[in-house]
């Protein structure tokens, strides 16, 4: 057999075969690449949560207020402080009225004059 007439007999085979390795590069490919109408849908997704987080951000309180935040919690604060300081010394003064109230209770029950 000539060279010619190997070629011509396998010619239809390797470009079957080269057609067949490109259709399965491209199907590969398909899975790697985004298409447009997928694209443009991902997009507006995405351009919907970012409005909503935007929203959401400009809910939020500036510096500004962070800070009159931070001095009003440490007012309140102070004030408890005081609140708490006031009830210990009433603390004191309830146990030195407790005792002889409780005398005095003591008295009356057992009817001693």
């Amino acid at each position: 057999m000539s060279w010619e007439a190997l070629l011509t007999k396998a010619m239809p085979w390797a470009l079957l075969l080269v057609q067949g390795l490109f259709a399965w590069g491209i199907w590969s490919l398909r899975k790697e690449f985004v298409r447009k109408d997928d694209h443009s849908a991902s997009c507006s997704q995405l351009a919907q949560r970012l409005c909503v987080v935007e929203q959401h951000l400009d809910r939020m309180p500036t510096a500004e207020q962070w800070q009159q935040l931070q001095v009003a919690i440490e007012e309140m604060r102070g004030g408890h402080r005081v609140v708490l300081a006031k009830l210990e010394g009433q603390g004191e003064v309830l146990k030195r009225i407790e005792h002889p109230v409780h005398l005095l209770m003591e008295h009356h029950l057992r009817g001693d004059k």
